[in-house]
């Protein structure tokens, strides 16, 4: 995973953020780093900026008022000589360039992105497209756009002057989307295209319906349609949407992520011109342009109950002119600065007209990285760089503005929600798997290709997630090493199982082994925190148990001493969850006690007792029992006589266990 270092860059004046127009005269004071301030002038008078700015228009009003096409050769010219304008006001921050230099000189340490986050005080800078800015002498890629060079990669947001950065809560919410789409007075948008981008960004985290499924529903009887029902939980669509329509949605359910699918159009606040959205008028076809404040207050409602309030994570505004800053002569700003004001962490929008393609591959470059819990920041940066490669005489790339709200901790909480959702993916895949290898004991080939597809995939997702590992030996690297490996383990175990069942023995040992492997790996980090040691060692010593004729020898033996007291440790928490934790590894490690202890008498009634345990700390239907009941049956259904694996005579024991965990009635 990519180093991200913050480079803070913060430009101000004195006075109020409204009522200044751009002018030579205006000085202004740039904090970058630990520098002096820096004092300096933006060359430009506003008017001729905003003439400037026009030209970046696909069409525009002549003198008649009449609409006509902008020629493309002069918006390109127009996009360089922009750039090179902003690669100049850059370039008057010397501390700028000495903050990026100072992040060159670390980028042997691991080729680290720089994060540019620009905080603007006066409502005329937040008119200054940054975004175009070309490389000036002695920055990262000279003489390139700065944001798409890769010398040494820089990702710019804008952020609203405050005192501490919005919670975002990455890995604390399961992802759930909202669509909002309104084209009113006979307007049109690419709905199919953006339906179908979202749909496809969730497909890894959509449940398979049982295939033992009989009959129809209102969904029909084929598998991928009755998929709908999964999709309709994860992804709402609110079509001919209002500003009411949206409050009411977000009054009655919780989304962290919402798209709006709409038109930029302009309105008049205290007599000045200002960018919105427009919305339908409530129940009907009429247009209603919304301010940024209004849609941030139905964005944000608060929900049925009165205690809580509606909080997306991220907000994408796929319409033109969403982050145009309009007149500077009232207070406000963009949509998408007056949303990030309000309290979304996260915005991502336009501050040009926005082509109706260059919508639809936002959408679907944007949120497959981010529901699968990539780092906003580098998806910002590859964005860019994206609709750059695949324009074709527009200029999207220039025109996407993020404004970012970044945690101190991000980069953890990305990574842990990146864990979470791989783990869903990964049990996603491996349920259907084993669903299909059931159905097909009789005929195999029937269901092998899709296995095979379902296990490559799952493959897939546990690389993905090694290669991501952050190196360094602090406990929270050495956890996500142990959460990795730990599932590695779980999963080729699980392949290992399958290819039994489908009497494949020599690639069912082959995956066995590799789990044996990854669960010493997971050991080895000697988190001894949070049950994660008791984990990887109980599944490590189960399956030196079955593999090999002497469970592993000598450090087999002292594995099991070591995970034993380490477990009975836990039981004295004051945590019933890891407590109940504590309770599953025990009664595993009874069970296969006798394999490390061969003078060990019977060991039902131990076995028996701690699995009574967890019944009575987390209730029968917890994830607990369901955890450690599916392992347990393992030993029923797997680890037998008359495999080919190595017999311990525990299935007897193992199926009182599971019946135990099975009943609600406790004795």
């Amino acid at each position: 995973m990519a180093r991200v270092l913050d480079v803070r860059l913060e430009i101000v004046r004195p006075g109020p953020p409204h009522n200044q127009l751009l002018s030579p005269l205006t000085p202004y004071m740039a904090l970058c780093g630990e520098g002096s301030p820096v004092t300096f002038h933006i060359e430009l008078e506003h008017r001729q900026l905003l003439n400037r700015l026009e030209r970046l228009r696909y069409v525009a009003p002549d003198s008649r008022g009449n609409l006509g096409w902008i020629p493309g050769q002069l918006r390109e010219s127009e996009v360089q000589e922009l750039g090179e304008v902003m690669g100049r006001i850059l370039s008057r921050i010397p501390t700028l360039s000495t903050e990026l230099a100072r992040a060159r000189s670390a980028e042997g340490a691991g080729a680290p992105f720089i994060h540019l986050r620009l905080v603007l005080s006066g409502s005329e800078l937040a008119i200054l497209p940054f975004e175009l800015a070309r490389a000036p002498q002695a920055f990262p890629g000279e003489g390139l756009d700065l944001f798409l060079q890769g010398s040494l990669p820089v990702v710019i947001t804008r952020e609203v002057r405050r005192s501490r950065p919005l919670a975002a809560a990455w890995g604390a919410r399961t992802p759930k989307l909202l669509l909002v789409c309104a084209a009113p007075e006979g307007l049109t948008i690419p709905i199919r295209e953006h339906v179908r981008a979202l749909r496809d960004a969730l497909d890894p985290w959509l449940d398979w319906p049982d295939d033992n499924h009989i009959g129809t529903d209102e969904y029909g009887t084929d598998e991928y349609a009755r998929r709908l029902r999964q999709v309709k939980q994860q992804l709402r669509v609110v079509n001919d949407a209002s500003v009411e329509d949206i409050y009411n949605i977000c009054a009655d359910e919780s989304f962290t992520h919402v798209h709006i699918l709409a038109h930029g159009d302009v309105y008049r606040e205290a007599g000045e011109e200002r960018f919105g959205v427009a919305l339908h008028r409530n129940g009907t076809r009429e247009k209603q342009v919304i301010g940024g404040k209004h849609l941030a207050q139905a964005l944000r409602a608060e929900g049925r109950d009165g205690v809580s309030r509606s909080e997306p994570v991220v907000v994408s505004l796929a319409m033109c002119d969403s982050g145009q800053q309009g007149s500077v002569l009232v207070p406000g700003g963009s949509i998408a600065h007056d949303l990030h004001a309000q309290g979304i962490p996260w915005v991502f929008a336009s501050q040009f007209p926005l082509t109706k393609v260059g919508s639809v591959r936002i959408a679907e470059f944007l949120y497959p990285r981010l529901l699968r819990g990539d780092d906003p920041r580098l998806v910002a940066y590859e964005l860019r760089r994206h609709l750059s490669m695949t324009a074709s005489g527009e200029h999207d790339w220039a025109s996407v503005v993020t404004y970012a709200s970044p945690e101190p901790d991000l980069e953890y909480q990305t990574a842990e929600f990146f864990e979470t959702q791989t783990v869903r993916a990964i049990d996603i895949l491996m349920a259907r798997a084993d669903r299909l290898v059931a159905q097909h004991l009789t005929d195999s080939n029937t269901a092998l290709t899709v296995v095979e597809e379902m296990l490559r995939s799952a493959r897939a997702h546990l690389n993905t997630w090694e290669r991501r590992l952050a190196p360094g030996q602090g406990l929270r690297e050495r956890v996500a090493r142990t959460n990795c490996f730990g599932m590695q383990g779980s999963t080729y175990k699980r392949m290992g199982l399958l290819y039994s069942l489908m009497e494949r023995r020599a690639e069912a040992h082959e995956e066995l082994q590799a789990a044996l492997d990854a669960y010493r790996r997971g050991m080895a980090e000697w988190v001894t925190d949070g049950a994660r040691f008791n984990w990887t060692a109980s599944q490590y010593l189960a399956l030196a148990a079955v593999l090999t004729a002497d469970a592993d020898g000598h450090r087999g033996k002292t594995t099991y001493e070591v995970c034993r007291r380490l477990a009975e440790r836990d039981l004295e928490s004051h945590d019933p969850s890891l407590k109940a934790w504590a309770h599953g590894t025990l009664a595993e490690l009874e069970l296969i006690r006798p394999a490390y202890e061969p003078s060990a008498g019977n060991v039902t009634s131990e076995v028996l007792s701690h699995c009574r345990s967890i019944v009575e700390l987390m209730g029968v239907t917890s994830f607990h029992v369901q955890s450690t009941r599916r392992q347990l049956q393992r030993y029923v259904d797997h680890w037998y006589l008359g495999t080919n694996w190595q017999h311990k005579d525990w299935s007897d024991v193992a199926r009182r266990a599971v019946d135990v965990l099975s009943s609600t009635a406790i004795s």
